[in-house]
């Protein structure tokens, strides 16, 4: 029986470098499989134990026999030996050894302890598998210690191309490339644990660089060596193509990913984020949270105490380039918990579109838009990108996002963006449908009884993109009509005119507004409502002569008996006129002397003012003096076969007051 065991430190300096390449390579394959580079212990998914347990065993058990050590044994300069013959174990051995392992820790450790008791300084494991641990070389007569001497003998190219090449290249540099190129990743596409992370980047980086040089330099001056002892030429030909290969890509990682990203790192790791933090206020009101800005780091936490301050939170407002991908989906989180409405009121880029997927019911406001693009890991590397954006997919997925959507996501490169149109998002239900009318939904109060305070109003207001464009072009004019419907709600609280009566008084709020459209608007718009105009005619006419005399009178109910087609036609036309560029000059409401003279000539005495109780603020149904609908429609085509230039001025007049 053999007794040249190796000394306890040296095997647990050999444990420990296996032990490192092992969560090395294990955080990279389980982010490859699951996105998570860390399992738990009670994970039984069938690829976490392929990777934890499977794959080890299969690693060690190959090189036990192979080479009667894995690589941490190699570089402490210790091998597993059969205990009898001395010789390489067997794969039955190897297999009872690594099995053996686990019995040993199991206890505290107390298997790996024994071998300090034990007269041949073997384990529990070494006597189940009948090994022992010995040293593969003698202690160096310079006095260096084992590990040392190896660091040594492979920079000056003493060791096997064998030993050099796929022990110390593949095996000790590939895996810390991994890791570094995948903690970069990690950093640019999830945004998880950045400041640690980049602590990790800061000192990792160099540290990899002078081990990659010391692997290749001495696998490099190892070719030599195994050419001297009449080695392959080809095998030593690849040799040095594949670790000049393997430096080149270190070095473009380096040069395109680290040391631009240096000033970022170094930021990072003082815990500020460089591509800046959210703003995110609470309106007065206390039920809107207002998101602007890039999604930065600590933002999901600032956004929880945010929200623990403002529980009458209800809905968001969104207008955000993207950001951390961690920080998101932290976000998500607590958007979910609220039940909260997401609405869009600038572009929603990237990251930013996970927070507008978390909404209850989701509003694109007059333009947003949503903008996806691929992940980016900043590194060289099109593998760890490919994973990255097996990620952003899976993601997407979660958030129920449609796979046309999410191809066509991955397609787009991370310099550029896609916007999706608004009808595709309508299509795949990712908004809601925009209201085709002036009604906005009544809101509830707080308790049966009690009316709803006017912030909530307004947001019904806001969730309108015709109200929306009517105060863009006219500031207050929302606030106007949601103080009206309010009071007018109170008033009829309990009627059946209650629900009619709000509607109402709330447009009766913007009649100045509509006629300023009417009068101040481009002729071409102009003309176009006269088209609205003579549909809403018609539709009166068939609801009866008097329904039809009360309307051209001005009176607010008849327009509550509209069609809803008609209604929206109505609607349409409302938002593109408000989207106009303001006149430079106002025409004046009142038709001057002249123009009326023109008017009465070509088409008689009715026609100036036959439409100008449709938008009146004073407008009272009576239908004293107004023209019949069949006298108006007579006008109207009329009106349509004049030349250009007093047909104009005619549509222009039938509008002004008398």
């Amino acid at each position: 029986m053999l007794n040249h065991s190796a000394a306890p430190a040296t095997r647990a300096l050999a444990m420990a470098i296996d032990g490192l390449l092992w969560a090395t390579g294990s955080a990279v394959l389980m982010w490859i499989v699951y996105g998570d580079p860390v399992s738990r212990w009670d994970d039984m998914r069938p690829g976490t134990l392929a990777i934890n347990w499977l794959l080890p065993l299969l690693v060690c058990v190959f090189f036990w026999t192979w080479q009667g050590a894995t690589p941490g044994k190699l570089i402490a300069g210790v091998k597993v030996v059969d205990a009898q013959s001395g010789g390489k174990p067997t794969p039955v051995q190897a297999l009872l050894r690594w099995f053996g392992y686990l019995i040993s820790t199991l206890p505290l450790f107390a298997g790996f302890w024994w071998a300090k008791l034990d007269p041949h300084g073997r384990t529990w494991h070494d006597r189940l598998s009948g090994t022992a641990v010995e040293r593969s070389r003698p202690l160096p007569a310079s006095g260096r210690g084992l590990l040392a001497d190896y660091v040594s003998t492979h920079w000056h190219g003493e060791q096997s191309l064998a030993q050099s090449f796929w022990i110390n290249n593949l095996l000790l540099a590939f895996p810390l490339m991994g890791a570094l190129t995948g903690l970069m990743s990690w950093i640019g596409m999830k945004g998880d644990a950045l400041q640690a992370g980049s602590i990790a980047m800061l000192i990792g980086w160099p540290l990899m660089l002078a081990v990659d040089t010391w692997c290749v330099v001495g696998g490099w001056r190892s070719v030599r060596g195994y050419l001297d002892a009449n080695g392959s030429l080809l095998w030593a030909f690849l040799a040095r193509v594949i670790m000049f290969l393997g430096a080149v890509q270190i070095l473009a990682s380096l040069a395109i990913g680290f040391i631009p990203q240096v000033p970022e790192f170094w930021k990072m790791a003082r815990g500020i984020d460089p591509i800046g933090q959210a703003v995110m206020t609470v309106s007065e009101d206390g039920h809107t949270l207002h998101f602007q800005g890039p999604i930065g780091m600590g933002d999901a936490r600032r956004m929880g105490k945010l929200l623990e301050g403002a529980p009458a939170v209800k809905s968001f407002e969104l207008a955000s380039p993207g950001g951390r991908l961690a920080e998101a989906e932290d976000m998500v989180v607590l958007m979910r918990k609220r039940g909260a409405n997401v609405r869009a009121v600038g572009d929603c880029q990237s990251a930013c579109t996970l927070l507008f997927l978390a909404g209850v019911q989701r509003q694109l406001m007059p333009g947003a838009q949503l903008g996806f693009h691929r992940a980016s890991t900043g590194t060289f590397n099109a593998a760890f990108d490919e994973i990255a954006n097996q990620h952003l997919a899976e993601t997407y997925r979660k958030m129920e996002l449609p796979e046309d959507f999410i191809q066509r996501t991955l397609k787009t490169s991370s310099r550029s963006m896609w916007y999706p149109s608004p009808d595709d998002l309508l299509r795949h239900q990712l908004i809601q449908e925009p209201p085709k009318t002036l009604d906005v939904a009544l809101p509830d109060g707080p308790k049966p009884g009690e009316p709803a305070p006017l912030a909530e109003y307004v947001a019904a207001f806001k969730s309108n993109p015709v109200w929306y464009h009517l105060n863009e072009r006219f500031p207050g004019a929302l606030n106007r009509a949601a103080t009206q419907m309010r009071n007018a709600r109170q008033a009829l609280a309990g009627s059946e005119q209650e629900a009619d009566g709000a509607q109402m008084a709330a447009q009766m709020a913007i009649t100045a507004e509509v006629k300023e459209l009417v009068l101040s608007g481009s002729a071409e718009s102009r003309r176009r409502y006269l088209q609205v105009v003579r549909g809403q005619m018609r539709a009166m006419q068939a609801l009866g002569a008097d329904t039809c005399q009360a309307w051209l009178a001005g009176s607010p109910a008849t327009r509550r008996l509209m069609p809803a087609d008609v209604m929206a036609w109505e609607t349409s036309w409302l938002a593109n006129a408000a989207q106009e560029d303001a006149p430079s000059r106002t025409r004046a409401g009142e038709a001057s002397r002249l123009e009326l003279e023109v008017v009465h000539r070509t088409l008689g005495p009715q026609a100036p003012g036959l439409l100008s109780h449709l938008w009146s603020a004073d407008a009272t149904g009576d239908t004293t003096g107004v023209v019949t609908c069949e006298r108006a429609t007579q006008l109207l085509d009329q009106i349509q076969r004049l030349k250009v230039a007093p047909r104009e001025l005619a549509e222009r007049v039938v509008f002004q007051t008398r």
